[in-house]
């Protein structure tokens, strides 16, 4: 069921910011293409939603491009297919938008060679909810400071920040490349399972007969870096017994469909007390 339509739909980054200055508790949201997955906001809370923020600007010979967290995930890879270069990430569902994609993380790279998701992100513009504007990483690797704390917007589902804009790392097109591919069948098989089990911060060097000790016959995507998962579950007992495997191991777990409140993680903790110590984001 989706969330009821956002109280405010701020049409720029000042505007957002404004709103969440005045804000008690709000939840950032954008076409809500994922609201399945998501709790339902407390009833004292602002919706504030980012689809209207839908500038994009492609510099392509910097392979760079500067991206409003509003702009539809098809029509960027679209604009950018005109210039001969893509960002090398898909969302695991069709549709949605790029704030939604790094927001709630669902997103893998292309192809191997490209590495984890995360590395195609350069920098962004977040509005934290005192409303102040920060503007984290830069428009290369090599200067990019604050790089790490880009990273962490990677599937932060709004609990850091608003994310505004962000700025996307780019490579030329190559064979092989698509606009229209869908799932691959292992990611297929993960979405069409009555519950799922996302995972985050795995500890390295798991392999594959730890994934059969925890989730036996179950479909699952691990990610290239082996840091993140998605495991496809039968039932909720299942899905409940993989999340207490995978947190007694020392990873994150939270039930991703039906949408549950996931627990605090340790790595997002020290961040969150420091970007929203009031915890208005919700």
């Amino acid at each position: 069921m989706r969330h009821p339509p956002a109280d405010l739909t701020p049409p720029t980054i000042a505007a957002l910011a404004a709103a969440l200055a005045e804000a008690r508790r709000v939840r950032i949201i954008g076409t809500q293409s994922l609201a399945s997955r998501t709790p339902p906001p407390p009833p004292n809370a602002l919706t504030v939603s980012t689809a209207a923020l839908t500038e994009l600007q492609i510099e392509p010979l910097d392979l760079i491009a500067r991206v409003q967290a509003g702009v539809k995930l098809a029509g960027l890879r679209q604009r950018l297919w005109e210039h001969g270069v893509v960002w090398p990430v898909e969302r695991l569902e069709p549709g949605g938008t790029v704030g939604g994609l790094i927001a709630s993380g669902r997103g893998s790279a292309v192809r191997v060679l490209d590495g984890p998701a995360r590395r195609w992100l350069l920098g962004a513009t977040v509005v934290l909810a005192s409303g102040e504007t920060i503007h984290i990483g830069g428009a290369t690797v090599k200067f990019s400071a604050g790089y790490g704390l880009t990273h962490a917007m990677w599937g932060s589902a709004g609990r850091l920040g608003a994310l505004a804009e962000v700025t996307l790392r780019l490579r030329h097109a190559v064979p092989g490349d698509s606009t229209s591919a869908g799932p691959r069948p292992e990611v297929r098989q993960v979405l069409e399972s009555p519950h799922e089990v996302r995972a985050a911060e795995l500890p390295s060097g798991w392999r594959e007969a730890e994934w059969e000790a925890i989730a036996p016959a179950m479909p699952r995507v691990v990610s290239v870096d082996g840091a993140r998962a998605l495991v496809g579950c039968p039932d909720r007992d299942a899905a409940n017994a993989v999340t207490a495997a995978i947190r007694g191991r020392g990873g994150w777990a939270a039930i991703d469909r039906p949408a549950s409140t996931p627990p605090p993680s340790e790595a997002w903790e020290p961040l969150g007390d420091a970007l929203d110590p009031e915890r208005r984001l919700v």
